[in-house]
């Protein structure tokens, strides 16, 4: 079993590295874009701070003084440079150091995700599983239709209709979840719950229509239909004979989530108004401000990589998949 579970991980963490190289290609292009979609948005950070009525003489001075009159290929090496040894530069808005800005933001975001994740976790995965161990059945079709109109709907608009009922309907929650600067976001839990439920809500879904599909796909195998004729009962047939089968999938659906969690944030902390990193980065493109919104985007983009690398390892077909399946077998 040792041996096995050995061999399993460093199959794993092999394919991991040689995908490696390819990830790091992506995220070098989407840095690229990330920094060159801020030049072709018309203005910049000068005359964003001096107003579109300025002298040009007083935005050229601006402009030199901020750096903003280096060629682009200049200022993009520099910004990369400057990841690369953990010092993305300085915000040409606010003049602070980019690096502890992301990290604060980040940090709530994190809070947030996590949180999503964790129902995603908790209550999607076992309503899939639950749902598609009888396929056709009326908790499968409950379950699946829900998930389907769930995804259906567009964060904002779902956002908006949990404002509308649980904020101003009931007055449970506050409509809002600013966190002032440099505060924990867990001091102030109730205003995470919205966000979160809306995050948990899309990705779950999601979650669930992988997830049932895999166990729907194992329920109708022989030897999980071998072990209900058989007599065994549902929750025996479930742990012993149809989980064992699917937990590659499962990982994989899961691993998936992420990015759906960081595509969601994007939407969700600016309708909730909460401090995350997608708020940072819409903010960093209006005030067309290269630095930051690149900083902040390549974080995003990096847990984004990382989950859709994840999931591609988890939903192998060959031997890595075979291996952690044989690792994890019952015996």
């Amino acid at each position: 079993m040792s041996r096995l579970r050995f061999r399993a991980g460093g199959e794993w963490a092999a394919e991991a590295a040689r995908r490696a190289p390819a990830a790091l290609i992506l995220l070098g292009v989407v840095s690229i874009g990330l920094f060159a979609a801020v030049e072709v948005l018309p203005g910049d950070p000068a005359s964003q701070a001096l107003g579109m009525n300025a002298e040009p003489e007083r935005v050229a001075r601006l402009r030199a003084e901020l750096g903003l009159d280096r060629p682009l290929y200049e200022r993009y090496l520099d910004w990369v440079g400057g990841l690369i040894t953990g010092d993305p530069g300085v915000s040409a808005v606010t003049g602070r150091s980019v690096g502890p800005v992301v990290a604060e933001y980040a940090g709530r975001s994190a809070v947030l995700a996590t949180m999503a994740l964790v129902l995603v976790v908790g209550v999607a995965v076992p309503a899939a599983i639950v749902a598609g161990s009888r396929p056709g059945a009326l908790r499968d079709r409950v379950g699946s239709l829900t998930a389907l109109t769930v995804l259906s709907v567009p964060e904002f608009v779902l956002a908006t209709l949990l404002v509308a009922v649980f904020a101003h309907g009931l007055g449970w929650f506050p409509p809002v979840s600013l966190v002032g600067s440099g505060t924990q976001a867990l001091t102030a839990p109730e205003k995470l719950v919205l966000p979160t439920l809306t995050l948990a809500a899309v990705a779950g879904s999601f979650t669930f229509r992988l997830v049932r599909s895999a166990v729907a796909e194992a329920s109708t195998s022989a030897h999980v239909e071998a072990a209900r004729l058989a007599g065994i009962r549902e929750s025996g047939v479930l742990a012993r004979h149809l989980l064992p089968s699917v937990r590659a999938p499962i990982w994989q659906a899961v691993a998936l989530a992420i990015p759906y969690l960081v595509g969601g944030a994007l939407v969700v902390e600016t309708a909730f108004g909460y401090p995350g990193l997608g708020a940072l980065a819409a903010e960093a493109a209006a005030r067309r401000d290269a630095v930051l919104l690149g900083s902040a985007g390549m974080v995003l983009a990096t847990v984004a990589v990382a989950g859709f690398l994840i999931a591609e390892l988890a939903g192998r077909d060959g031997s890595i998949a075979r291996a952690v399946r044989q690792a994890g077998a019952p015996r």
